[in-house]
């Protein structure tokens, strides 16, 4: 864990900062959770019927966090790019642990930088770019990453969460 001294000197270069919301929230309508409930309970159903209490009794806690994770508001986190690395919230991330990022910017749409790390079992920094200068912190990532040009669309597993308001 840096120090104080560290992380002031990393935040000292600040070159863009703006705030975002922490993560997406989707509008759920009563629709998604009735399906949700008979999905729920089906499931729940097949798992008791198959042998498997353990496995009912998980699917319930889970939705039931997922319940109520969902009527908490997404907190605003500062996001600060430094010659360093890039701070999220509360976390420093030093471009040496990044293998490469993409820019997603559509017209009416997706607006999100992302950050893929080098360890693949920790996914991917999605960080939205809404009323930035996508042109500008492309070119000054430039220096320390390499650009995946491939990556045109989000990620598929953004796309499903999107669909399932996830």
């Amino acid at each position: 864990m840096p120090s104080i001294e560290q992380l002031e000197a990393q935040l000292s270069e600040v070159v863009f900062s703006w705030r975002c919301p922490e993560d997406v929230k989707y509008k759920k309508n009563i629709w998604w959770y009735l399906i949700s409930i008979v999905a729920l309970v089906l499931i729940v159903w097949w798992a008791v019927a198959d042998g498997n209490p353990l496995f009912a009794i998980f699917l319930v806690l889970f939705y039931f966090l997922t319940i109520i994770y969902e009527f908490r508001e997404p907190q605003l986190v500062d996001v600060v790019i430094t010659p360093d690395g890039v701070k999220l919230g509360s976390r420093f991330h030093y471009y040496k642990s990044f293998d490469h990022f993409y820019i997603v910017y559509k017209e009416k749409g997706v607006k999100n930088l992302y950050l893929e790390f080098k360890n693949f079992l920790r996914g991917r920094l999605i960080i939205s770019i809404e009323g930035q200068n996508a042109v500008e912190i492309r070119q000054y990532l430039l220096n320390f990453l390499d650009e995946d040009l491939e990556r045109e669309e989000e990620p598929l597993s953004e796309r499903l969460r999107r669909w399932l308001r996830l």
